[in-house]
């Protein structure tokens, strides 16, 4: 399917969900994701949202930025 770049631009103007993106450029464990100093009440959501969109991708127990959001990014 790929990434759905209406979703990606709109989640972008959030600077938490952001910040998400950018901690992980390099896969994260859901421990590890914390230490992007975002509530946790709001990661979750954060993180279906991207996953929904298919900005952050989980693989091997970890999450990680899709590449084709990399471009958005910057």
């Amino acid at each position: 399917m790929g990434i759905n770049v209406e979703s990606l631009k709109q989640q972008l103007m959030d600077e938490d969900c952001k910040k998400v993106l950018i901690h992980c450029k390099e896969p994260k464990s859901f421990n590890e994701m914390k230490a992007a100093k975002v509530k946790e009440s709001k990661l979750f959501k954060i993180l279906k949202e991207l996953k929904l969109s298919e900005a952050l991708l989980f693989a091997d127990g970890k999450y990680y930025t899709s590449p084709d959001a990399f471009v958005y990014l910057d």
